[in-house]
């Protein structure tokens, strides 16, 4: 489960949504739960939506900062 977590998490940051990588992060634990993979997939699109939202100001943020070689 934490190898699928990765890919959506390097691509959230930019705002960048995965829909094939989100399907996989909400299928292992319906499996395991038994609960529908729709329930997960809302939850997940709601903190996936909020923590995107935000991404224009760390982008910004992170480009306002020298890098030092």
């Amino acid at each position: 489960m934490d190898d699928l977590l990765v890919g959506p998490a390097d691509k959230i940051w930019k705002n960048k949504r995965v829909p094939d990588l989100e399907d996989l992060v909400v299928a292992r634990p319906a499996e395991a739960t038994g609960r529908p993979a729709w329930e997960g997939s809302i939850a997940l699109d709601e903190v996936l939506s909020g923590i995107g939202d935000a991404a224009d100001g760390r982008l910004a943020f992170r480009a306002s900062v020298p890098i030092h070689g």
